[in-house]
């Protein structure tokens, strides 16, 4: 069988081209930039004046720093601004103390509410956020001050519920059922030796199967029978498996108590077997719809037609240092900030880039630009910022250097003399690579497209179903197993439910036991590996005789269905670098 011929030299061609039409659009003005300086300035002031009225703690002021896309330099038009509270503490001895008094972050949403500002604080995230809105529609202004009405009148033991996890019961509780666990494993262990085209007779019946199964599990097995293994097995025994877990999961973890003798008669029978309620429960899931752009709610602030809009971040001291260790990847060569922003607007153009709806947050992105530019492109476009540190020439900066740089108990030690970087840059010292921006950007969407080559090297590709992405680690990538990153875990307190996905892993670069990535779920690893294929196969066709099947950056329309019209908060799970 004849395979298809690739024109590379076109298809490199081509990207320039289209990165030389879109990256000039996603520049920030300098007048947007300014703009956004200036709300900031405004909305510090209110603040301290809020906190010199009202709070009589330990913190004498505060100040709004800002981390994220805007500082990084990787911010598009429109973006919004990340501020982190850095408190200035009464006793100087406390100066390295990040951890802030629980009242101070509804003390501030109330100053910004008082401003006529949009102010929500969300409290169901990893960590408090306060987000904020210039020019509130008179109804989004109306929702907001109604919710934190609702808040003021709580009783004073609700306000501020314990962040502790909650005790799971013990009486009557049993283990998830071994042959879930079992068939589980197996499921797993076949499903990675299998190897079908996507839209074989046998694929579609095993995504059948599979379709109500676990949501780690049929992840797994959607990203396993997707991948290049170099042999195949027998696609029957995995529908075998799949039906098995099925038939496990009618077993439920707590069971149900026993009504008493005398409860009353309900129109719903009585007589349901644990297969009847499993299967409803599954079928309630399915038909719940999904869209890859979170549907605005009453107290969700709109893209547009609201102004400025920031997040203020009240417990995450490592941003600002996250930040600027990707300002200084942006210096080490120029390709690397256009590549970023290429990758950010095509990812945001086919809607996949919001950790609210499932998919993943900007900072993700960057990062796995980095990774590629790092570790995948060869030669290496930048060095690893954390791994190769020059040490200091003179004794001043050798004592710096020697000091203990841990934060919240990481290292955050990385090369950050942004003068030297430059320096070196500019003298040839950190890169050989000499490829166009269009012939990084090729191999970007091929390493994460995944999909077997018909050439031999074998070029590299990700590995979604058992590799992380990790900055910090020479060669950029560390198994799930290692981490023990092989199953969703989730932390219960009184206040919100955090769970940790690791459907996709990205390590961060500091914090090493956070996934990236947390937030992106079934459907959202689904779409974003869709999204990388359907680039793949546009790009492969360029410079033949076969027409694409649309333009690289079409934007998906969706239309939500009514059902989808309801708030819910979603962790956002990482920086919107």
């Amino acid at each position: 069988m004849n395979q298809p011929q690739e024109n590379q030299q076109a298809q490199v061609k081509h990207l320039d081209m289209i990165a030389a039409e879109e990256i000039p659009k996603v520049e920030m003005s300098r007048s947007e930039l300014e703009s956004k300086e200036e709300f900031r300035r405004q909305l510090e002031t209110i603040m301290k004046e809020a906190l010199a009225r009202e709070y009589s703690g330990d913190i004498s002021t505060m100040s709004l720093v800002g981390f994220g896309s805007l500082a990084s330099g990787f911010g598009l038009p429109g973006s919004d601004m990340d501020l982190a509270v850095i408190p200035d503490w009464k006793d100087p001895a406390r100066a390295h103390e990040v951890e802030i008094d629980r009242s101070i972050p509804r003390l501030l949403e109330r100053a910004v509410l008082d401003a006529k500002f949009g102010g929500r604080l969300l409290t169901r995230t990893r960590v408090p956020i306060l987000k904020i809105c210039q020019h509130p529609t008179d109804k989004l202004f109306a929702a907001l001050t109604e919710e934190r009405e609702k808040w003021d009148q709580l009783p004073e033991e609700e306000k501020f519920p314990s962040d502790q996890p909650q005790e799971p019961p013990v009486q009557g509780s049993v283990p998830r059922s071994k042959l879930w666990k079992q068939s589980d494993d197996e499921l797993m262990l076949t499903a990675r030796k299998l190897f079908e085209p996507s839209d074989s007779e046998e694929i579609i019946v095993i995504r059948k199967q599979i379709k109500d199964s676990d949501d780690e599990i049929k992840a797994a097995a959607h990203l396993a029978i997707s991948s290049d293994p170099n042999w195949q097995v027998n696609w029957v025994e995995l529908i075998e498996r799949a039906q098995a877990i099925r038939e496990a999961q009618t077993k439920t973890e707590f069971p149900e108590p026993t009504p008493p003798q005398t409860a009353a008669k309900t129109d719903e029978p009585a007589n349901d077997s644990p297969e009847d309620k499993a299967k409803k429960a599954q079928n309630q899931r399915s038909d719940k719809s999904w869209t890859r752009e979170k549907v605005v709610g009453p107290l969700d602030f709109p893209k547009d037609g609201c102004g400025i809009q920031c997040d203020i971040n009240f417990a995450n001291p490592l941003g600002i240092h996250n930040t600027h260790m990707l300002r200084c990847y942006s210096l080490t060569d120029p390709r690397v900030r256009p590549i970023v922003l290429f990758v950010k607007s095509w990812a945001k153009r086919r809607k996949v880039n919001s950790a609210y709806s499932g998919t993943l947050s900007s900072y993700g992105w960057v990062l796995m630009v980095l990774h590629y530019l790092v570790n995948i492109a060869s030669p290496p476009v930048c060095p690893n910022l954390q791994y190769a540190v020059p040490l200091p020439t003179d004794a001043a900066a050798l004592e710096q250097y020697s000091k203990n740089t841990k934060i919240s108990g990481y290292e955050v030690r990385f090369w950050r003399n942004e003068e030297d970087i430059i320096k070196a840059a500019a003298e040839g010292r950190l890169t050989q690579n000499t490829q166009s921006i269009g012939a990084l950007l090729r191999g970007f969407f091929q390493y994460f497209a995944a999909l077997s080559g018909y050439g031999y090297p074998r070029p590299p590709q990700f590995h979604w179903t058992n590799e992380v992405l990790s900055l910090r680690t020479p060669g950029g990538i560390v198994t799930k197993q290692s981490k023990g990153w092989v199953s969703a875990t989730t932390k219960i307190t009184a206040e919100k439910k955090v769970t940790n996905r690791y459907l996709f892993a990205i390590e961060d670069p500091f914090e090493t036991d956070h996934n990236v990535a947390r937030t992106v779920t079934h459907r959202g690893i689904v779409a974003i590996r869709d999204e990388f294929r359907r680039a793949w196969r546009i790009l492969r066709v360029i410079g033949t005789e076969r027409e694409p099947e649309g333009g690289l950056f079409d934007e998906i329309i969706e239309e939500p269905a009514p059902s989808d019209l309801k708030t819910e908060e979603v962790p956002k799970g990482a920086l919107g670098v």
